[in-house]
């Protein structure tokens, strides 16, 4: 039964989700066109790269070449629909009304870096689950969006390598195929002890809802937050995790409606992708900015606020949307709480 103590309420049990983190390079295939490669950069490029991907996911692995998944007597061994249309099965407890699941994976497009041989073009990538099993596929269909050209300037990528982040005091990034540990995880122990107050600083546009309409700054709450983030969470353990996710949700979403916003810093940020199915801009804006929370009944969030740094939430996971990171800002906060936990979300 639900705890009737709302101040004992504990998600502190994360779902045993295991993730790995992934970091491509990439560098122009044409060297010394500056505008072409700042085209790359200017603006959001989640959803070339999401758009990129599928059509390159679908290319590497399909071997029937029919134009749709659903009735292919592959569907429920292939990759692409698993990764990229992954589709509720029948026997579902979740989402039984709703043709797809969540994606078991996230893109990341980060700033454009440096090595000793020039500019380069980074895009980080978190796998969920057995996904990770898919990984030298999902490389290389990465490999191809990248050749087959970005954007409208068709600026073509060369991939230079893949390296993974591994669970360590470093957060080190080593080649992949030098990796035979396992997955990372990130189990609750790992969690540190929950600071006084926190910073939440959306990094990339938050798409969430309430009740059916899209959350602006006036009526952002925390509840809104949790509230979403919980759901997420629970869907990505549900479909992809080890083990079932035994908490109070209801209970956790109804704390959360008592605890309040301070300092908040919130926009709007007008975006819009263009999709080639419905050959249309679809507006896709969304929060962005910071707020902090100050509550001691912060504690049952806390391990899943470290988490959600990685799965993201709200509409446009997949596509880097709704990313956010944890600063610690309590005076009387101890050291271990201030320290970035692994993977640290704004390494790329």
């Amino acid at each position: 039964m639900p705890n009737e103590n709302a101040s004992e309420l504990q998600a502190g049990i994360l779902p045993l989700l295991h993730l790995r983190r992934y970091r491509l390079r990439f560098r122009e295939r044409n060297p010394g066109s500056r505008a072409a490669l700042r085209s790359v950069r200017a603006g959001y490029l989640g959803s070339t790269w999401r758009g990129a991907f599928g059509h390159a996911l679908k290319q590497t692995v399909c071997v029937t070449g029919l134009p749709e998944c659903d009735g292919c007597a592959l569907l429920d061994s292939c990759p692409y629909p698993f990764v990229f249309e992954n589709r509720t099965p029948p026997d579902a407890k979740k989402l039984a009304l709703y043709p797809r699941t969540p994606n078991p994976y996230v893109l990341e497009p980060a700033d454009h870096g440096y090595d000793s041989d020039g500019e380069t073009v980074n895009l980080g990538l978190t796998l969920f689950g057995r996904a990770n099993a898919q990984i030298p596929h999902i490389v290389e269909a990465l490999k191809l969006a990248g050749r087959g050209g970005l954007t409208a300037r068709q600026v073509k990528l060369e991939l230079l390598d893949v390296q993974a982040e591994c669970p360590d005091p470093g957060n080190n990034w080593r080649a992949a195929h030098d990796l035979s540990d396992g997955l990372g995880t990130i189990p609750s122990e790992q969690a540190p002890p929950a600071p006084s107050s926190v910073k939440i600083r959306l990094i990339s546009p938050l798409r969430i809802r309430r009740n059916e309409r899209l959350v602006g700054p006036s009526a952002f709450s925390f509840r809104a937050f949790a509230g979403n983030l919980l759901r997420r969470l629970s869907l990505l353990n549900y479909f992809f995790g080890d083990a079932p996710w035994e908490t109070d949700f209801a209970g956790l979403v109804r704390q959360a409606e008592s605890i309040p916003v301070a300092n908040s810093d919130l926009s709007w940020r007008e975006w819009s992708r263009h999709s080639s199915r419905q050959r249309a801009k679809i507006p896709m804006g969304g929060l962005v900015g910071t707020f902090e929370i100050e509550s001691p009944e912060l504690t049952p969030f806390w391990p899943c606020l470290q988490l959600g740094q990685w799965t993201h939430l709200g509409k446009g996971c997949t596509m880097g949307l709704g990313r956010y990171a944890l600063e610690p800002v309590g005076p009387g906060d101890s050291e271990e709480s201030k320290q970035p936990q692994w993977p640290a979300p704004n390494r790329l």
